[in-house]
């Protein structure tokens, strides 16, 4: 995920967005406000509320990162 400007964000490269009141938490569970993110790509787990639009991130640690799932083709991954 990159945070372009504040809602618009990529993920996988393709255009999307963070909902309004959406909630991203770093490596550590602690929040972190997507203007801190800004142009900085991070390897993340997300959920999408109703509309579609990403409401929920988790940054991923290094060890999260290694991890893969069993339908992903990648590291990166969402769920």
């Amino acid at each position: 995920m990159v945070v372009l400007t504040p809602p618009v964000i990529t993920l996988d490269g393709k255009s999307d967005r963070l909902s309004p009141g959406s909630r991203i938490r770093d490596a550590n569970n602690m929040l972190v406000m997507s203007g801190a993110l800004i142009n900085q790509k991070v390897a993340v787990n997300y959920l999408r509320e109703g509309a579609g639009n990403v409401h929920e991130v988790w940054i991923l640690n290094s060890e999260e990162i290694k991890l893969k799932r069993p339908n992903s083709k990648s590291s990166w991954f969402s769920f």
